[in-house]
């Protein structure tokens, strides 16, 4: 793979490719090893031809926001990382239309609804990450969920094609977003609001966000919700049942105030965390019969933290 991939980077004098990149500081928990390379074009022209190629040779990828919900194994990521994060930054209206480019962190999207008085996404105040991985997580609090107010997509697929994708063609679920396609990259994302006094839709984000701050670490190095919640439970209650918060391995931590949060409180390893998501469940599955399931994702091989 590396002998292919240094080849096509020189025939196409791509100088947005690194290798060798430390993903640690990519992400909010701060920990994790590297990756092959690391992948930050700043137009589509780079993009597609970059996706393209990774898709036509199977190389193992994947898309970086702001590192939000990613555990990186300490053994790192072998394969490309790609992250928008140089790409246009745009956010445009029209009419009842907000169209986003996926690299917008959530909290600028809030104070751009603020400003222009546009109501209907308050309810992802204060939920990390970016347009593009809240679309791709189906992200959703207090009752509703991205599904409910996206109106269409814009992505690149394996073909090195841009496309625009209707909501009413996309698989929703919990926590996850699915598009007609096996391999692709969202860059931008159209959302359905309306119009609106600007200090009701501030009044309404602060109010989010003050619930959400009784229970959010805002400062600590974290990524948020470790488990998904179920039908008729939450993750956190019953990892708090089974005597856990408060429970460490190494520098990792399960937080007292949230019980479904992990904390790094400063030289924790990705293995720290895994052994500590693996407690959870087994402690779960043993006093509640329910397998809890991840609603971060594991990057890289982590075999070894097993042994």
């Amino acid at each position: 793979m590396k002998e292919k991939f240094e080849i096509f980077i020189a025939k196409h004098h791509l100088s947005c490719l690194k290798k060798e990149v430390s993903l640690k500081f990519f992400t909010t928990i701060k920990c994790g090893g590297e990756a092959d390379y690391l992948a930050e074009p700043d137009s589509y022209g780079e993009l597609l031809k970059i996706f393209k190629f990774i898709c036509e040779n199977n190389i193992p990828y994947k898309i970086l926001g702001n590192g939000s919900n990613i555990l990186v194994s300490d053994e790192g990521f072998q394969g490309i990382v790609i992250s928008l994060k140089n790409f246009p930054y745009s956010i445009e209206i029209h009419d009842k239309r907000l169209t986003v480019a996926a690299q917008i962190e959530g909290a600028h999207l809030q104070k751009k609804c603020i400003l222009e008085g546009l109501s209907g996404l308050e309810f992802l105040s204060g939920i990390p990450g970016t347009v593009g991985g809240i679309i791709a997580m189906n992200a959703g609090a207090f009752g509703h969920e991205v599904n409910s107010v996206l109106g269409s997509v814009k992505a690149v697929t394996h073909e090195g094609k841009i496309v625009s994708i209707q909501a009413e063609n996309i698989d929703f679920s919990y926590r996850k977003t699915k598009l007609p396609f096996e391999n692709y990259i969202i860059t931008e994302g159209i959302f359905n609001v309306h119009k609106k006094d600007m200090h009701e839709v501030k009044e309404l984000c602060d109010s989010y966000i003050s619930q959400r701050k009784s229970t959010n670490l805002r400062h600590a190095l974290t990524f948020g919700s470790t488990f998904k919640n179920g039908p008729d439970y939450y993750a956190g209650e019953l990892i708090e049942k089974c005597g856990l918060k408060g429970y460490a391995i190494g520098d990792a931590q399960i937080s007292k105030t949230h019980a479904n949060f992990i904390i790094n409180n400063g030289n924790a390893s990705s293995k720290d965390v895994y052994l500590l998501t693996e407690k959870m469940k087994d402690e779960v599955k043993k006093k509640f019969g329910i397998n809890l399931e991840l609603e971060i994702k594991l990057w890289g091989d982590f075999s070894y933290a097993r042994k």
